[in-house]
């Protein structure tokens, strides 16, 4: 077997769907905690994660990209970990595609190239990055439902066995 990020982007959407429906049987309110910024929200940062991934997969397949509304209570975050399926799905669909580079113009109007590899490196490492902003925060306001070790790349092999 050739190593690739096939693995990466699988355990990202198993942790990204697991962490999302913890947080989901948590009360509406914990939608509003925050580390440090208040601007950045738990609502906000699971909302960012998974628009950003349907960013990320858009830029790879030369599509719009759809931005997503933060969620409002439990049942809407529900709904938004369904869309991220989807867009951790389509990332996972790209994996096998020739690494080569992809230009495209950032909405503040900047054009870049990064090669498909860079792009999908990126979505996995942003997702990483924000679940544990999002845990962090909730755990800054006391909610303590999630733990990020129960989710690492060793429990995503063990859940495969």
């Amino acid at each position: 077997m050739t190593i690739s990020l096939q693995r990466a982007l699988e355990h990202m959407a198993w942790a990204n769907q697991e962490i999302y429906k913890l947080i989901a049987e948590l009360p509406d309110e914990a939608l509003d905690a925050y580390a440090t910024d208040p601007e950045f929200t738990v609502r906000e940062i699971l909302r960012h994660i998974a628009s950003s991934a349907g960013g990320y997969a858009s830029r790879l397949e030369g599509k719009e990209n759809v931005v997503l509304e933060q969620p409002k209570n439990m049942a809407e975050l529900r709904e938004i970990a369904k869309v991220l399926a989807t867009n951790d799905a389509r990332l996972l669909k790209l994996v096998g595609l020739e690494d080569q580079p992809i230009t495209y113009t950032r909405e503040d109007g900047q054009t870049v190239t990064w090669m498909r590899s860079t792009i999908i490196t990126q979505a996995v490492h942003h997702s990483i990055e924000h679940r544990a902003h999002a845990v962090s925060a909730l755990e800054a306001r006391g909610f303590k439902k999630v733990d990020l070790d129960d989710f690492d790349v060793w429990g995503y092999e063990l859940s495969l066995r």
